[in-house]
């Protein structure tokens, strides 16, 4: 198969700024590309000031970061939307001698998130970038036109397959939702006047910040990223090997007892966001990105607080404080510590928790099908870029 350098697809853009348009707002998503913004937030998080925002136009290649997550994607939803300034855009060369799909998913591959990872640069874990010369130095296989038409075909029909199993998965969460309501009742409402306390205590010791690796570092070890807690469950695969300045403390190690809680996000429906690890790992650590509050479990079960922790009532509160420095919104401690929670009876946690452990290991079931199917893709998907399909 022909390989190329992608430098030879694709250019950068010359977007125009926003200025006083109006324009649909776009974010990049690890699994679905472009998406409203009120989509994937239930609400807009936009600063009320777009005009410094980058217009897209239908078709155009948007590249957002972490890059080595695969968050980049063609707009293809609107003759013009706009997206982040942080974000860079890019046009093809040769329009009609690509199929964006086929290279939307040869640039989300782990074949090339591999490449990224390998030459990401910078010190900090979320500012790493990848150098605009080095990004167009990618490798990338190109075939004639109807071949990538085929595989994009290929791969969409077992993508499908994949899709539905996620829906199954969606609607086993909102089941656990509506247990947590019908339990508990709406929490901003609380119509059972459970007692309100503050989070701080509730706590066996007090919150912590993690420690984050450096490319200086001459300790090897392993990371956890911020995508094991800004999705919809904790992700024990998103791991990183990394180098430290000097052996982590163990108290900073990922830890089954913690809730782990994101601070910084350039999203701020991500700050805040937090989970239990399904599993303690005393080789990975978690860095000075995520805030670790153990509770005291005399009085909040893990399920229970995990699930208020995700609700309106307590969500509200904490985007209400974060604060936003160079656009990225933060929270510290002593936020965390001070959000406002209920505490009902020890027994309906535990009667809430048993419900939802049943619940979850259906989910589970379904999960464990999930990754067989993403197995199967990646291989799929692994012959088809080395002309093997």
């Amino acid at each position: 198969m022909n390989v190329v350098a992608l430098g030879e697809i694709i250019k950068p853009a010359q977007p125009p700024r926003a200025g006083d348009g109006e324009y649909p707002i776009l974010s990049i998503t690890m699994r679905h590309g472009l998406v409203d913004q009120e989509e994937k937030f239930k609400k807009r998080v936009a600063s009320a000031d777009l005009s410094a925002y980058k217009v897209v136009t239908r078709g155009q290649l948007v590249v957002g970061f972490p890059i080595d997550e695969g968050v980049l994607a063609f707009q293809n939803k609107y003759p013009k939307a706009v997206v982040s300034p942080a974000y860079s855009i890019w046009d093809l060369i040769a329009p009609d001698r690509v199929n964006r799909n086929y290279l939307q998913r040869y640039l989300r591959s782990p074949r090339a998130l591999s490449y990224y990872v390998s030459r990401l640069r910078g010190t900090t874990a979320r500012r790493r970038s990848l150098p605009q010369d080095v990004f167009l130095a990618l490798p990338v296989p190109m075939p004639g036109r109807s071949e990538q038409d085929r595989i994009v075909s290929v791969l969409d029909q077992a993508d499908r397959v994949r899709e539905r199993r996620r829906g199954a998965i969606d609607l086993l969460d909102e089941l656990a939702r509506s247990i947590f309501l019908d339990m508990f009742g709406d929490p901003i409402k609380n119509p059972h006047s459970w007692p309100v306390w503050s989070f701080g205590d509730l706590l066996d010791m007090p919150p912590r910040n993690g420690v984050s690796p450096s490319s200086d570092g001459s300790v090897q070890g392993k990371v956890l990223t911020l995508s094991a807690i800004t999705g919809s469950r904790f992700n024990d695969k998103s791991v990183k090997s990394a180098l430290f300045y000097m052996a982590p403390p163990a108290r900073q190690s990922v830890d089954s007892r913690d809730l782990l809680i994101c601070r910084g996000s350039g999203n701020i429906a991500l700050v805040g966001r937090g989970f239990f690890p399904s599993r303690s790992m005393v080789d990975v650590t978690f860095p000075d990105t995520v805030i670790a509050a153990r509770v005291d479990r005399r009085r909040l079960l893990p399920n229970f607080i995990e699930s208020l922790w995700g609700m309106p009532f307590v969500r509200r509160q904490i985007e209400s404080v974060a604060r936003t420095t160079s656009g990225i919104y933060k929270i510290n401690q002593k936020m965390v510590e001070a959000v406002r929670v209920i505490v009902p009876p020890l027994d309906l946690q535990e009667q809430f928790s048993s419900r939802v452990e049943a619940v979850r290991r259906l989910e589970a079931t379904h999960r464990a099908h999930l990754a067989g199917l993403d197995e199967l893709f990646g291989s799929l998907q692994q012959r088809a870029f080395r002309g093997d399909l």
